[in-house]
């Protein structure tokens, strides 16, 4: 009889604790699948600095500049897109009095950007994109940094073309990516005034 108990307490050890090399293993290895940044319609809002440049100083006082965007990607380098910038030029004069000791004009004004623009990037490391971009549209200068018939202007409207470079990465929160821009713009406006100026943004993208 108790050779009898002593191999029923055997044989239910040997059940309760099986050959370790038998188990399978405790966790299973899952590869995840890193999904491609999302493509097509977008919007985007950026926050900067703006100088203006060509008048009494290289550069005027930077400014902050504000700009909203809504673009569409075309496959997975290009993109077109329509902006709307504002900025301001600040202590740089545009037309100095005879003399030479006093502006005509101010010479610290807003300049808002209308404009189209086109981007085409290239890879340059996971989820990064190095672009070019080229923009073209209309600048209404107010006050008007030059005199008209003895007196400031309100508003010196005018059209300016522009390229820049942008940097972009594609976060791993759906539907965002973060990028920074640097873009210059001539704008040719009345009274033969030209006035090339400086914009370096960051920026938040939403792609829908």
């Amino acid at each position: 009889m108790r050779a009898l108990a002593l191999i029923m307490m055997l044989g239910t050890a040997a059940v309760a604790h099986p050959d370790p090399a038998s188990r399978p293993p405790d966790t299973v290895v899952v590869a995840g699948v890193d999904e491609a940044p999302k493509r097509g319609t977008w919007v985007e809002a950026a926050l900067g600095v703006f100088t203006a440049m060509g008048g009494t100083r290289t550069f005027s006082s930077g400014q902050p500049y504000l700009a909203m965007s809504l673009g569409h990607d075309l496959g997975a380098r290009a993109s077109i897109f329509a902006s709307l910038g504002l900025g301001a030029a600040s202590a740089s004069c545009y037309q100095l009095s005879p003399g030479g000791d006093s502006c005509l004009g101010a010479d610290s004004f807003g300049a808002t950007f209308l404009e189209l623009g086109f981007a085409y990037g290239f890879g340059i490391a996971p989820r990064t994109t190095l672009s070019a971009k080229v923009l073209g549209g209309f600048t209404d200068l107010s006050p008007g940094p030059v005199q008209s018939h003895g007196a400031v202007p309100d508003h010196v409207p005018g059209v300016h073309a522009g390229a820049g470079v942008a940097l972009d990465y594609s976060t791993r929160l759906d539907h965002f990516a973060v990028g920074i821009d640097a873009v210059f713009r001539e704008t040719f406006a009345r009274y033969s005034l030209r006035l090339p100026s400086l914009a370096v943004m960051p920026r938040v993208r939403y792609v829908f």
